[in-house]
C-alpha cells in the first residue's frame, strides 16, 4: 500500500497487479508505505478503512482529503502470473512451488481448494460485494492509473515517477484451453464481473 494523502491518493496493492512497481515509483512521495508483511502490503479496502484511514486522520489527513485506487486484472492473466511467479527457482521444494505442474493443473488445484488464492475482489470490495475503493483501473490500462497519480502529484514531482518492472514472474509459456479459461472464470466469477465492469467505465473513476 502506498498512502500519499498529502497529494490526494492511496494505492491499495492487489497482489500480482503491478503494485511493487508502483511502490518503487511513488514511495518517495508517500506519507506511509507498507511493504510487508503480506497482510500490510496487501491490505484490502475494508482493512484500510478500519485500520489505516483512522491512523492517517490522527495525523491530519481526513478521509475526504484523498481517494483510494486499485488495479484489477483479467482472472486468467492474473492466475497465469501467480503460476509463473510460484515457479521461481528460489522456492523449489516449498509448498507453494508450481514449477513442477502445468497451468491446467494449477488452475484445477486452485478451483478444488487445494491451493488457496484469495480473489482480487476480496481486496477491493466490501463484505457485501460492493466496491470499497474510490477508483478502479484495469491492469491493462495501467497508463490511465499512472496519468491520474501523476496529475495528483503535479508536473514537477511527476517527472520523477518512472515506472520500471519489479517482482517480475519467470517467463513460462503455456496455452490456455477453453476448458481452463471456463474453470478460471467460474472460480473467480466475481473478479471477472469486476474486471468487465471496470472495462465499461462503471467503476473506473471519472
Amino acid at each position: 500500500m502506498i498512502a500519499a494523502p498529502k497529494y490526494g491518493f492511496v494505492v491499495l496493492a492487489v497482489p500480482k497487479s503491478g503494485s511493487t512497481a508502483l511502490e518503487a515509483a511513488f514511495a518517495r512521495h508517500a506519507q506511509l508505505v507498507t511493504s510487508g508483511p503480506h497482510s500490510l502490503k496487501h491490505v484490502g479496502a475494508e482493512g484500510f478503512e478500519r485500520d489505516i484511514a483512522p491512523l492517517l486522520d490522527q495525523h491530519g489527513y481526513a478521509r475526504a482529503d484523498y481517494e483510494t485506487c486499485a488495479l484489477v486484472r483479467d482472472p486468467v492473466s492474473w492466475m497465469s502470473s501467480w503460476w509463473r511467479y510460484r515457479s521461481r527457482p528460489g522456492i523449489v521444494g516449498t509448498s507453494t512451488y508450481t514449477g513442477d505442474m502445468s497451468f491446467d493443473e494449477f488452475v484445477g488445484r486452485v478451483a478444488a481448494g487445494e491451493i488457496e488464492l484469495p480473489s482480487q475482489s476480496s481486496y477491493v470490495n466490501r463484505a457485501d460485494g460492493t466496491p470499497g475503493v474510490d477508483r478502479l483501473y484495469r491492469y491493462e490500462d495501467l497508463d490511465e492509473c499512472l496519468a491520474w497519480l501523476r496529475a495528483c502529484l503535479g508536473p514537477k514531482k511527476a517527472r520523477k515517477t518512472e515506472l520500471r518492472q519489479r517482482n517480475v514472474s519467470p517467463d513460462r509459456a503455456h496455452e490456455t484451453s477453453a476448458a481452463t479459461r471456463d474453470l478460471v472464470e467460474q472460480t473467480y466469477a466475481a473478479d471477472l464481473a469486476l474486471h468487465r465492469d471496470v472495462a465499461t467505465g462503471r467503476l473506473a473513476g471519472d
